[in-house]
């Protein structure tokens, strides 16, 4: 398994990688966002599969991080695996001063 480039800038605003079985977020196991700046207390991620996502947390120390998701109403009724967004709660107790690695598990 190679890491490879991962989301779109439409997606996350800043550097991303992905390490799994393929570019797609439907088989990706994991999605790397780098935080090359201080975040305003959250993060948003979107057009991933929501309700894929297992966990997420910082990269060093395996803290574990907060966050909602949301998608279209229609999208949770008429799709079993809808695209959404994702907001992650960054707290000033994990952030690194160079550069912080926010980790996203996702179901394969």
């Amino acid at each position: 398994m190679d890491t490879i480039p991962g989301l779109e800038p439409w997606q996350f605003y800043g550097p991303s990688t992905r390490k799994g079985v393929s570019a797609s977020c439907a088989e990706g196991d994991r999605i790397y966002l780098h935080l090359l700046m201080k975040p305003y207390e959250s993060i948003s991620v979107r057009g991933i599969p929501i309700k894929q996502i297992k966990s997420v947390y910082v990269l060093a120390d395996s803290t574990p991080l907060d966050f909602t998701s949301r998608c279209a109403i229609m999208d949770s009724i008429l799709n079993p695996n809808p695209l959404g967004e994702l907001t992650i709660d960054v707290p000033e107790s994990v952030i690194d001063p160079f550069v912080t690695v926010i980790c996203i598990d996702m179901e394969s």
